[in-house]
C-alpha cells in the first residue's frame, strides 16, 4: 500500500471547520532548503496533521512528523543517521497582528491568501529540529577528541589558579 502524498497547499480554514486530518509522506528531495543539509535526499517524512477550531475560535493545526536523515558529521566528515520525531501545535492566522494576539500555546502559521503552504511548514519544523552542529556521539565518532585520551578530567590535577593565590600571599 502506497503512502498518500501531502498536498503542497491547502485551505486550512476549510479543513479546520470540518475537523479534517491528513496522513501521508513527503520526499526530502522536494524540500530545497533541507535537502542542502543532508547527504541523502531520497529519504521521506511521515506526517500526521489534524485541523480544528478551539473554544476561542482560533483555527489550529496539530501535527506529528517522523523522519530519519543522513547527515554529515562535522568532526569526522562521515555520514551518520539522525532521527527526528516532533509534535507541534500551530495557530493559523492571516496577519501579523493576529499572530501577535495568539495564546502562548500556539506558534503562528501565516496563511497567505487563504492558503497554507504545508510542505514549507513541515520543512521548517524539520529544520528547527536539526542539530546546530551535526556530529556523532564522541564514542561513535572516528575522530577522537584530544582531551578524551589524555587522562585529564576536570577537578583532578593542580588548580590552574594556584599561581594567583601565591602572588596574593606575597603582596600581603
Amino acid at each position: 500500500m502506497s503512502e498518500k502524498i501531502i498536498p503542497e497547499h491547502i485551505d486550512p480554514f476549510r479543513y479546520a471547520e470540518q475537523s479534517l486530518g491528513l496522513d501521508g509522506t513527503l520526499k526530502i528531495a522536494d524540500m530545497q532548503r533541507l535537502s542542502a543539509n543532508v547527504l541523502r535526499n531520497d529519504d521521506t517524512v511521515k506526517v500526521h496533521l489534524q485541523f480544528g477550531v478551539d473554544e476561542q475560535r482560533i483555527t489550529y493545526l496539530t501535527g506529528h512528523l517522523e523522519t530519519t536523515l543522513t547527515l554529515q558529521c562535522q568532526r569526522c566528515m562521515e555520514p551518520f543517521i539522525y532521527e527526528i520525531m516532533s509534535d507541534f501545535v500551530l495557530g493559523i492566522v492571516n496577519t501579523l497582528d493576529e499572530a501577535n494576539a495568539l495564546p502562548e500555546r500556539y506558534e503562528p502559521a501565516l496563511a497567505s491568501e487563504g492558503n497554507l503552504a504545508l510542505r514549507e511548514l513541515i520543512e521548517d519544523e524539520i529544520i528547527l529540529n536539526l542539530p546546530i552542529i551535526p556530529r556523532h556521539e564522541p564514542e561513535d565518532c572516528k575522530v577522537k577528541l584530544p582531551l578524551a585520551d589524555s587522562g585529564w578530567e576536570q577537578g583532578k590535577g593542580e588548580n590552574p589558579f594556584h599561581v594567583l593565590k601565591s602572588l596574593k600571599h606575597k603582596r600581603g
